[in-house]
């Protein structure tokens, strides 16, 4: 025991809660290979197998279990110890790692990266595209810091429990319509006018489309998407041509509207932008970035 390190330590806590080597080895920048290197130098000193293999990830034995819990106390003694010192320096640094849906990028994250950089010159700020499904995996697996996810006010949340949420910003999705549309003189239309349209909106899967889907089906109708597409702006486009209707959430609308209405709906979808992050003591540069997204 006395030949144990931290940093073995800490790679098992990494592997115990990701469930598998090559992402315990993504959320430290270790190799695959390395991190197993660790694991059996940690088995050889505890005198006890600690993981099994079980497909393309591991499974605990009970001694896994016990020491496990363990491990995680260090490595949140380890967490505390970084902060402390970072603190005693006087500036964040490091880099905080963040995945966010597109639109939030665009429209939220962007200029608050800015204010955040230019606040603290020794921090980095890492940022990924992409679906908050899997940004919320890899917030599991230790490979993301900060996660900004979308919830749709009409669906049961997705986000996981035991999560640390708070909620940056509440908006509209608004109708979009091709210029020459037969409804684009109208302030308001019910969904029960728009039976019949094809819609062009996130893929079947997202919870864009799902609540979309459910707005068209209260209304009497069924939701037909001729163009599945995840990216806003691409939409926008599509029914700039006329190919197709939309809802798109107020952070995308564009300024200066071209070719296309923007009008309300009635009932109107709405959304949320979530700040999620693991229920733990964080870095302090995480935690300078949270509060400049906050407006701490």
């Amino acid at each position: 025991m006395n030949n144990w390190t931290w940093d073995r330590l800490r790679v098992f806590d990494a592997v115990a809660r990701t469930g598998s080597v090559a992402a315990a080895g993504r959320s430290l920048n270790m190799t695959g290979p390395g991190v197993s290197q660790h694991l059996r130098r940690l088995e050889a000193e505890v005198g006890a197998v600690l993981i099994e293999r079980e497909g393309r990830g591991v499974r605990l034995t009970d001694a896994g279990h016990v020491l496990a819990g363990h491990a995680r106390t260090v490595a949140r003694v380890v967490e505390h110890a970084e902060r402390e010192l970072a603190a005693r320096e006087g500036e964040p640094r490091g880099t905080v790692r963040v995945g966010a849906i597109s639109s939030a990028i665009r429209g939220f994250l962007l200029p608050r990266v800015r204010e955040f950089l230019d606040r603290h010159r020794g921090a980095r700020v890492s940022l990924r595209d992409g679906e908050t499904v899997d940004h919320l995996r890899a917030l599991h697996e230790d490979s993301l810091d900060v996660v900004l996810a979308e919830t749709w006010h009409d669906l049961p949340s997705t986000l996981p429990r035991g999560m640390d949420i708070i909620r940056l910003r509440a908006e509209r999705a608004r109708l979009v319509l091709p210029a020459g549309h037969r409804l684009a003189n109208r302030e308001t239309v019910p969904f029960s006018e728009l039976a019949g349209e094809t819609w062009t909106c996130c893929p079947p899967g997202s919870d864009a489309h799902s609540a979309l889907a459910q707005l068209v089906r209260r209304a009497g109708g069924e939701l037909v998407v001729g163009f599945p597409l995840a990216d806003h702006t691409t939409q926008l486009e599509v029914v700039a041509n006329g190919l197709a209707v939309a809802c798109v959430p107020e952070l995308s609308l564009p300024a200066k509207p071209v070719g296309i209405r923007i009008l309300d709906t009635d009932p109107a979808p709405l959304r949320s932008i979530e700040l999620v992050t693991q229920p733990e003591v964080l870095s302090l540069h995480v935690n300078a970035f949270i509060a400049v997204l906050t407006g701490r």
